[in-house]
């Protein structure tokens, strides 16, 4: 009875404690979410299969993201250029003051208009994408051409080219990546990993569990980047991969070294990268293992043309990480730099810095109708291994496949050659994955797609016949409309 009272008395103490006006604001916050959300037909339901993810199913990370880490990360873009105008003025000259000034206020107003749910706006200037968005946005219906009814990869990239245009725009600051010093930092903090990463994988020699051990290594630094999983990772990363077998849910890597051992020469690997710092460290490593393995003559790189998704590599990007490897004290780190720019200068490793498909708002699918240029050139490679969760989403289009369904037939047509994926899981998208796998999960933490610990690697193998006539077909088609 006494410890009645307590508990009584406890659960007053903590009603009569909470501030009146906290729970007034709270309650009008909630009414106002409740309106926004039955007049912008956003309902409270999950995506159902094969359904295109949006902001309209407020049971998804599509909504999240929209309603708040997008508007938040504009929010944190805006805070950076204030708090580091003198540095950026010292760089970029004393008007870049005025610029600053717009600029900022461009992205708040951007910002609002994620908060209210404006129709998307059609681009001006010369930029050499401009005309392929513009087409774009002209040919969304009428209830998906806003923020939170629109696809949700079509609303993020969006978001994030408006941010470029809003710098292009500007006098001083046109060509400024302002992601970059978080990308330099991201790097510079794992030097000493980068060493023992090194040290630990140096001299490896051609085998399958070698090959193997290179490809997991380029699959768990995708868990590191600057949206997510902003967390640094760990210094023992080499020794601690052997825990990550158990967040590994498909693992196709032994269908890859096929993939490459049965190649005819000269065979090509191209990568798709997504994210700059300890991620392109070890997608370097893992191309420089490939040729040196004699599994590739040569790796080609595609990034991204300008600033995207935070952490993406940029050519600058690319270019940035070979002259801070080459010139670093620690011998070993210098040593893989210097090797690095002798692949760059005999093609073993060559640049793809200047499409702009991987910023514009088309699936993989679109690829073959909307640049076949591309798609030849990836048709060319013995591999394409695309990186990450932007890509993985560029891969599938955004739908919400049933989680069983093979990668191929999620691919809708696009297999240039056989297609893998790297991807440690952050998004509620995913294909090929074992019966009751997400169920399993579920049960155990409802947000684990969100947290990038698991991990896939999955593989869709093309046939290189097949490919060689698919090659040649489309050259005819391209040559005939010239």
């Amino acid at each position: 009875m006494m410890g009645d009272k307590m508990d009584q008395s406890t659960e007053m103490t903590s009603q009569t404690d909470i501030d009146p006006a906290v729970v007034r604001s709270a309650n009008i916050k909630q009414t106002e979410d409740l309106a926004f959300n039955e007049r912008h037909l956003i309902y409270d339901i999950a995506p159902k299969t094969r359904e295109e993810l949006s902001g309209h199913f407020q049971r998804s990370f599509a909504y999240f993201t929209i309603k708040h880490r997008s508007r938040m990360m504009v929010a944190e873009m805006v805070s950076f250029l204030l708090d580091n105008e003198p540095k950026i003025m010292e760089i970029s000259g004393a008007y870049a003051h005025f610029d600053l000034k717009r600029i900022s206020w461009s992205l708040q107003l951007l910002r609002d208009e994620m908060q209210e749910n404006h129709e998307f706006k059609v681009f001006h200037g010369k930029a050499p994408d401009s005309e392929d968005w513009n087409q774009f946005i002209s040919s969304l219906n009428e209830d998906r051409n806003r923020w939170f009814s629109s696809v949700w990869l079509h609303a993020e990239c969006y978001m994030y080219r408006r941010i470029w245009a809003i710098f292009r725009r500007s006098d001083t600051l046109s060509s400024y990546d302002y992601f970059s010093q978080k990308k330099i930092d991201a790097t510079t903090s794992v030097v000493q990993l980068m060493a023992n990463v090194i040290t630990g994988m140096r001299g490896v020699q051609r085998s399958q569990q070698n090959f193997q051990r290179m490809l997991k290594l380029a699959l768990w630094s995708n868990r590191c980047d600057l949206s997510i999983n902003k967390e640094a990772p760990n210094e023992e990363f080499l020794t601690l991969m052997a825990d990550y077998e158990s967040d590994l849910l498909v693992d196709e890597s032994a269908d890859i070294w096929r993939v490459l051992t049965e190649a005819w020469d000269p065979v090509y690997v191209d990568i798709v990268c997504d994210n700059a710092g300890f991620e392109l460290f070890t997608d370097l490593l893992l191309a420089e293992y490939l040729i040196d393995a004699g599994l590739a003559c040569k790796v080609r790189f595609h990034v991204k043309a300008i600033p995207w998704f935070i952490s993406d590599v940029t050519k600058q990007d690319f270019l940035w990480m070979l002259n801070f490897l080459r010139r670093h004290e620690i011998a070993e780190i210098a040593s893989f730099g210097r090797r690095l720019r002798r692949f760059m200068r005999n093609r073993s490793i060559i640049l793809c810095d200047t499409c702009y498909f991987w910023t514009s708002p088309h699936d993989c699918s679109q690829m073959k109708k909307r640049l076949p240029c591309l798609y030849v050139s990836l048709s060319e490679a013995a591999l394409v291994i695309f990186k990450g969760d932007l890509n993985y989403r560029k891969l599938l289009g955004d739908i919400n496949w049933e989680y069983t369904a093979p990668l191929i037939d999620c691919l809708r047509g696009f297999l240039p050659t056989s297609v893998c994926a790297l991807r440690a899981i952050k998004s509620d998208i995913y294909c090929g994955l074992p019966i009751c796998t997400v169920e399993w999960l579920t049960e155990e933490d409802p947000h684990w797609m969100r947290t990038g610990k698991k991990g896939v690697i999955q593989v869709a193998i093309m046939h290189r016949l097949s490919g060689d006539a698919l090659v040649e077909d489309l050259q005819c088609k391209h040559h005939s409309k010239q």
